[in-house]
């Protein structure tokens, strides 16, 4: 006897009929294939087993390349972060779909990929990549599953990326900044010179809460961010994870900072750091205050990421080595901070060298 839930069932005419999903459509919708016999039985072994792997293989070579790429995204939303989910499904909905909306998965060439590698040219190289990373995940499953001949996509050239210079505020239009800070009058003003001193990003400062804050150890800890996703089509704040494994951290705060933060501790009544209205401060809320401050210290704009940097280079400037600076902002390695900070670091060795000519005017 059939289970519940089989889809399995006795036909009028005394066949025995099974269906299962093969497929997903763009549109999420299941694609169902149907295998028959003269008992449950047999439409069990058809439905299980190598049988299944035959007419499963059989139906997924009908699939198009943008179909199994739904399938396959599908596949791991629960693996990956709500924010990383809606970014596969916007790269297929606006670039992977119109493609290979007719590509068949089968008859997928190295020619098709490289051409569709082209059709991106609009694209920054960084986003080409991003968008080329989400289909060769795709298709590496299908190649691991047999539904692909090769791994196609090895040879693909890819646009070479820029070297993107870092920004960052001088020591001067620093001390402005800090200067126009008016903590007293809008307390959510203090997360500016905590990004300052500190290198938090934007969704770490906004998700940072006071029990993150060990007054007795002079630390702050990095548990969680704040970033803005889709979910059922609509936008909300969500609290999540730090941005990797490396980003939850623990940082040195500095006295003077600490202050500040006891003082505002004693009269907040939210259980984050910076709040609206006791509840968690939207990041684009924060950019438009942190655009207003820069508007009152007559500096000129840039970015809210533009504070980590500064905090990174006045780091260097005052003898961090890179390890150390790594470990505060976050980084998967040293490797990173040197990659993006390799201009402040070529200031900071010739200082270094300066130095030891020192020790010769010394002896």
């Amino acid at each position: 006897m059939p289970k519940k839930g089989e889809n399995i069932y006795k036909r009028k005419d005394g066949r025995w009929e099974g269906r299962y999903i093969v497929s997903r459509g763009l549109d999420g919708k299941p694609k169902y294939q149907s295998v028959y016999g003269k008992t449950y039985k047999e439409i069990k072994s058809k439905m299980s087993g190598d049988a299944e792997k035959t007419v499963s293989g059989k139906a997924n070579a009908g699939m198009t390349a943008a179909e199994w790429t739904l399938r396959y995204i599908q596949s791991v939303k629960g693996a990956v972060k709500i924010s990383t989910y809606n970014m596969y499904l916007l790269h297929l909905k606006n670039h992977i779909a119109p493609f290979f909306g007719k590509i068949k998965l089968d008859s997928l060439t190295e020619t098709d990929l490289q051409k569709f590698v082209y059709s991106m040219s609009g694209l920054s190289a960084s986003s080409v990549r991003v968008v080329f990373s989400t289909l060769k995940d795709a298709l590496y499953a299908a190649y691991k599953l047999g539904f692909v001949k090769s791994n196609v996509w090895s040879d693909i050239k890819l646009p070479k990326m820029k070297k993107h210079e870092t920004y960052a505020f001088s020591q001067l239009e620093q001390r402005m900044i800090e200067n126009a800070l008016n903590i007293e009058g809008d307390p959510n003003e203090i997360g500016i010179l905590i990004c300052l001193y500190t290198g938090l990003r934007i969704g770490e400062l906004c998700g940072l809460k006071w029990s993150d804050i060990n007054f007795a150890g002079a630390t702050l800890s990095v548990n969680r961010t704040i970033q803005r996703v889709t979910i059922d089509g609509k936008s909300i704040l969500q609290e999540m994870p730090p941005k990797s494994l490396s980003s939850e951290r623990k940082i040195p705060i500095q006295e003077f900072l600490l202050r500040r933060l006891k003082k505002l501790k004693n009269n907040s009544s939210s259980v984050y750091v910076l709040s609206m209205n006791s509840h968690v401060m939207d990041p684009r809320t924060y950019q438009n205050l942190y655009k207003r401050v820069l508007k009152r210290a007559g500096v000129e704009y840039m970015n809210f990421h533009c504070l980590r940097h500064t905090f990174s280079v006045r780091a260097l400037e005052n003898g961090f080595d890179i390890k150390t600076l790594s470990d505060i902002l976050g980084h998967g390695s040293p490797a990173v901070t040197m990659n993006i900070y390799a201009h402040s670091l070529d200031k900071h060795k010739r200082v270094s060298m300066e130095r030891l000519s020192e020790i010769r005017e010394v002896g």
